[in-house]
């Protein structure tokens, strides 16, 4: 038998990258979905409308995972730690939020404080430098701002031998406290760190 493509009953014929294949055609289910389904399919949908605000962020620096993509990997981490509440109050938990995850060392004392309007400082305290916290490993900021539901997030704020780094913030986000995060991205090595939360802070 020779390939086919379209469908012959249950089967679907078809072809990916010069494969030919076929696959049944999935059934259907007159059954409802059981509550914690429906909390799960929330969780999931609060989750990926979410994540998209810091999408580039996470294909590079979301690492050490067992799914298809970053964005999965992100989706499985963040559903089973950064959700709290039962649906349909469902509430995303700030401090566990993880964007970036690896094993390259995080930030030694980290602190973020508003000197400047519409704008934050990131900063924290260098040690002995090494392969896995090098002088020129990239600094990745986020910024959550809850009020307006909107991320102001910096890939290459600067390096981590600068021990000081700023990001300017939209105007809008004055007077509002916001979610901040901090992590560290080696070029050389493309391996990212675990990503910080340093708490709400005020925009001046």
């Amino acid at each position: 038998m020779g390939p086919f493509s379209g469908k012959v009953g249950t089967v679907v014929g078809a072809s990916w990258h010069g494969i030919d294949y076929m696959r049944s055609l999935p059934t259907t289910s007159n059954k409802s979905a059981s509550i914690p389904q429906l909390g799960q399919r929330a969780k999931m949908i609060l989750l990926r409308g979410f994540l998209l605000g810091t999408d580039e962020i996470i294909k590079r620096s979301f690492q050490n995972f067992t799914q298809a993509t970053p964005m999965n990997g992100a989706l499985s981490y963040n559903l089973k730690h950064a959700i709290t509440g039962t649906c349909p109050d469902l509430r995303i938990d700030f401090p566990n939020l993880l964007f970036s995850k690896g094993d390259l060392h995080g930030a030694s004392l980290p602190e973020a404080a508003s000197v400047v309007s519409n704008a934050l400082d990131f900063s924290w305290i260098n040690s002995n430098f090494s392969p896995m916290s090098a002088a020129d490993d990239l600094v990745t900021l986020v910024v959550y701002d809850p009020v307006e539901m909107q991320f102001s997030t910096l890939l290459e704020a600067g390096s981590r031998e600068e021990e000081i780094v700023r990001i300017v913030l939209p105007e809008k986000f004055s007077g509002h406290r916001v979610h901040c995060y901090i992590s560290f991205f080696s070029e050389q090595f493309q391996i990212s760190s675990t990503n910080q939360y340093l708490g709400e802070i005020e925009v001046k």
